[in-house]
C-alpha cells in the first residue's frame, strides 16, 4: 500500500511541477518595470549611508544632527538630486553634549558610564555638573517613597523614568542628580537586561537648579541597588576583591552647550528634487526623518538611507534613459521628524495644495527574525482615503506574496522556492518578507500630510513591534539589507507610477479602487450585522453603511486629479460612482429585512434634541494654517487619541457636526474597538465646540 501511494504521489508531482500560471504580478506596473526595479534599487547602497548616521546622536537641534542633515545634502547631490537644499527651521534650547561620565569612587573605583561609548547613557537636556556626592536608593521616586528620606545634596538611583525623578527627587526633595535604570517604551527589564533607552529631562525653568540624569542599562542599574542594600562584604561588579556594601560615592561630570553655545541653532531638513516635465502643481513627496537618538539604524535610518537610494535609482534611470523625465515633480525629506513637515507647511501656506501624494519610510531595515518584527504598511484614515491606498495594497502585496513561501505555488504551480520573485540583496538575509496592512496610526511623519487641513494621501511604513526602537539596541547588526530593499521596491513602484500617470490610466486604477473598497465595505457590513445581532440600534447599522458608501465615493472622486478633464476617464470614474449607488441601497435593503425579521418593527434612525442641534451647526477650519495649530486643543475625552483626530480631519465646511460623528463612529466600529476604542456623540461634540471657542474652528 506504501510503495502504491508513493508511486500515485510522485506520478502527481510529474504531473503538477511543469503547470505555470501567470506569474503574480501588480497591474500598476508591467513586467519590465518590475524587473528593472528588482535590478537597480539596493539593500546594500542603502545600508552604507544607514552605517554613516548612526555615528551620530541625532536629536532636535544637536550638532549630529546638524552632521547627519550635511551628509545627506552632500549625499543626496551626488546621487542626482536637483536643488539641494538644507532648509533651516526655528527651533528654542538647542543642545548638545560634549563629555559626561559617571564613576563609583567609593569604596573602589569603576567607570559607570561614558557618552564617548554611547549617547544614550546621558539624558538629553542635561546640564553641566562636576559633583561627588553619596548615592542613595529611592525606588520609584514617587513623593510616597521620597518622604522622610534625606536625599538633599545626594545623587539618586530609581528604576523610573529619569525625567520624573528629577522633577520629583531634585526638584522637590533637594538631590543634585539622578541615575537611572530603566528602558523605553515600556519594556520589561528582565527581557532586556542590557539595553540603553533613550530619554530626556525638562529643561531648567526659572527658580529651579541645573541638573543631570543618567542612564544604565537594568543589569548595571539593578547590580548598584543591590550594593546599596547589603552590609555584607561582596564583589557584586568582580572588580577582583571583596569591598563592603551599603554605601556609595559616585561623581559625575557633565559639559554641554546650551542654546548659543551651539555652532548652529534651530533645527532644519533637507530637501532635494526630481523636476517634473508636467504637472508643477501634482508634487509626490518622498519622506523620512533623521532625527533620533545616537544608533536609531532602524528608527529612522533605514527610511533616510532608503530614500536616499531611491533619488540614485530614478537619476541613474533617466541619465540613462531607461525611463524619461517624469511629468510629475519627485520631492525628497529628510526631515526632524514631524516638527518639520508641520513647520514647513505653516510658514508655506498654499504648499500643501500642490502635493498629490506622500509616501513616507520609517523604519523599513528591521530584521525580522530578531523579535516579532513585522513590516506595517499603513491605510489612510477613513478621512483620507483614496486611489493611493489602492495603489499601495496592489503593490505591497506583490512584494508579499513573492517573496514568501506558498506550497500551492510552489508544488503546484512550478514557481522557484522559496519565493518566486525574490527581492533580496547582496548582503542581506533570505529571510521571508513578514508585512501586514493595518489601519491607519499615525505615529510618524505621515501623520502631518493626512491631516484634515492640510488633505494629502500618504502611504507610509513602520515596523512594530519594534523592542530595540528608542534605545542602544538599534544598531546596525539588527538591519537586514534585503527588507530595506524590499520596502524601498514598494516605494520606488508606486512614486515610477504615480510620476507618470495619465487619463489613460484611471480605467486600471478606477477598477483597483473599486475593487478594494468592496472589501472595505464588506467589513463595514460585517460590523453593521454585529450591531444588529445584539441590539437594535438602527442608527449605528444604517451609518455603517451611509459613511462607508461616503467614503467610497470620495475614493473614486479623488483620482479626478489625474483624469483631470479627460471625458472618456471621468466617466468611467462616474460608472464605478453609480454602481456605488446601487450597492449602497442593495445593503440597506438587505439590512432593513433582518431589522424587520428579528425585531419585529420597522427600522428608523432616532435623533435625540442635541443630535438636531448638532445637525444644524457646519464647523469650517480657519483660512490661517498657521493660527489654525496655534489655537487646536485636545480636549479631554474617552476617545483614542486616533478618533480625536479623526474628528478634526472631518472637518471640511460642509459636514455638520452630527455629520462628523457619524463619520468617526463609522470608522471606529468598522476597524473595531481594539484599534479605535469608542466614540461617543458627546464626545465629539465636545471637541468640536471647544474649538470653535478657541478659535481654530468657525461655524458657516
Amino acid at each position: 500500500m506504501k510503495n502504491t501511494c508513493k508511486k500515485f504521489l510522485i506520478g502527481l508531482a510529474a504531473f503538477l511541477l511543469p503547470i505555470s500560471g501567470v506569474a503574480q504580478s501588480t497591474p500598476f506596473l508591467n513586467d519590465s518595470q518590475i524587473q528593472m526595479l528588482r535590478n537597480e534599487i539596493s539593500g546594500d547602497r542603502a545600508f552604507e549611508h544607514i552605517r554613516v548616521l548612526t555615528q551620530w546622536h541625532r536629536d532636535s537641534g544637536m550638532e549630529g544632527y546638524f552632521k547627519a542633515m550635511d551628509y545627506v545634502a552632500d549625499a543626496a547631490r551626488k546621487n542626482g538630486l536637483q536643488d539641494v537644499s538644507i532648509i533651516k527651521q526655528p527651533l528654542e534650547g538647542n543642545y548638545t553634549a560634549r563629555s559626561a561620565e559617571l564613576w563609583i569612587v567609593e569604596p573602589f573605583e569603576l567607570k559607570l558610564a561614558d557618552i564617548g561609548d554611547h549617547a544614550l547613557y546621558l539624558s538629553d537636556g542635561s546640564r553641566d555638573a562636576d559633583v561627588t556626592a553619596e548615592l542613595v536608593w529611592v525606588g520609584d521616586a514617587s513623593d510616597e517613597t521620597l518622604k522622610g528620606m534625606d536625599v538633599k545634596g545626594k545623587i539618586v538611583l530609581t528604576n523610573s523614568n529619569p525625567g520624573f525623578a528629577v522633577q520629583t527627587a531634585v526638584h522637590k526633595y533637594g538631590a543634585i542628580g539622578v541615575v537611572a535604570y530603566t528602558t523605553s517604551e515600556s519594556k520589561s527589564i528582565l527581557d532586556f537586561p542590557d539595553q540603553l533607552p533613550w530619554t530626556r529631562i525638562a529643561p531648567t525653568r526659572e527658580g529651579q537648579k541645573d541638573t543631570f540624569a543618567f542612564n544604565l542599562s537594568p543589569r548595571k542599574g539593578d547590580t548598584l541597588r543591590q550594593v546599596l542594600q547589603t552590609i555584607k562584604m561582596h564583589d557584586l561588579f568582580a572588580i577582583g576583591k571583596q569591598t563592603p556594601g551599603g554605601k556609595i560615592k559616585v561623581r559625575a561630570k557633565v559639559d554641554t552647550d546650551i542654546g548659543d553655545e551651539n555652532a548652529r541653532t534651530g533645527t532644519g531638513m533637507v530637501e532635494g528634487w526630481i523636476r517634473g516635465t508636467k504637472y508643477k502643481d501634482q508634487q509626490i513627496v518622498i519622506t523620512a526623518h533623521l532625527q533620533e537618538e545616537q544608533g536609531s539604524a532602524n528608527d529612522d535610518g533605514s527610511g533616510s538611507g532608503n530614500i536616499l537610494e531611491l533619488a540614485r535609482v530614478f537619476s541613474k534611470l533617466i541619465k540613462e534613459g531607461k525611463i524619461p523625465p517624469p511629468k510629475r515633480d519627485l520631492r525628497f525629506w529628510w526631515s526632524d521628524e514631524i516638527y518639520s513637515e508641520y513647520q514647513y507647511i505653516r510658514s508655506n501656506p498654499g504648499s500643501e495644495k500642490l502635493m498629490l501624494a506622500n509616501l513616507h519610510q520609517d523604519m523599513t531595515g528591521a530584521k525580522q527574525s530578531m523579535g516579532s518584527r513585522v513590516q506595517h504598511l499603513i491605510y489612510n484614515p477613513h478621512s483620507r482615503t483614496s486611489y493611493i491606498d489602492a495603489l499601495f495594497e496592489s503593490v505591497g502585496n506583490f512584494v508579499i506574496l513573492t517573496n514568501n513561501s506558498f506550497i500551492h505555488a510552489g508544488r503546484g504551480g512550478g514557481y522557484p522556492r522559496p519565493f518566486s520573485q525574490p527581492i533580496i540583496a547582496t548582503r542581506g538575509t533570505r529571510e521571508a518578507y513578514n508585512a501586514r496592512f493595518v489601519p491607519y496610526f499615525g505615529s510618524s511623519d505621515n501623520l502631518v500630510f493626512v491631516e484634515g487641513i492640510i488633505g494629502v494621501p500618504s502611504a507610509a511604513m513602520v515596523n512594530w513591534d519594534d523592542t530595540f526602537i528608542h534605545s542602544s539596541d538599534d544598531d546596525l547588526g539588527n538591519i537586514d539589507h534585503t527588507q530595506l530593499q524590499r520596502n524601498n521596491f514598494i516605494i520606488g513602484a508606486m512614486a515610477l507610477y504615480l510620476a507618470y500617470a495619465e487619463a489613460e490610466d484611471i480605467p486600471v486604477l478606477a477598477a483597483e479602487t473599486f475593487a478594494q473598497g468592496g472589501k472595505r465595505v464588506a467589513k463595514d457590513h460585517h460590523a453593521a450585522l454585529q450591531v444588529l445581532s445584539n441590539s437594535d440600534n438602527w442608527n449605528d447599522v444604517h451609518l455603517l453603511i451611509e459613511q462607508g458608501m461616503i467614503r467610497e465615493r470620495r475614493a473614486l472622486n479623488s483620482m479626478r486629479v489625474v483624469g483631470g478633464s479627460d471625458a472618456k476617464a471621468n466617466q468611467t470614474i462616474d460608472r464605478y460612482l453609480k454602481m456605488i449607488d446601487a450597492r449602497e441601497a442593495s445593503l440597506t435593503a438587505e439590512l432593513e429585512e433582518l431589522f424587520r425579521a428579528k425585531y419585529g418593527k420597522e427600522p428608523r434612525i432616532v435623533l435625540s434634541p442635541a443630535m438636531l442641534d448638532a445637525a444644524k451647526k457646519i464647523p469650517a477650519n480657519i483660512d490661517s494654517l498657521d493660527e489654525y495649530f496655534s489655537k487646536r486643543r485636545r480636549v479631554p475625552t474617552q476617545m483614542h487619541s486616533l478618533m480625536v483626530s479623526e474628528t478634526f480631519n472631518f472637518v471640511d465646511g460642509k459636514r455638520s457636526f452630527y455629520d462628523i460623528y457619524k463619520a468617526v463612529r463609522a470608522e471606529a466600529l468598522s476597524e473595531g474597538k481594539f484599534f479605535y476604542g469608542t466614540v461617543s456623540f458627546d464626545d465629539v461634540r465636545k471637541i468640536l465646540e471647544e474649538n470653535v471657542k478657541t478659535g481654530a474652528l468657525k461655524l458657516k
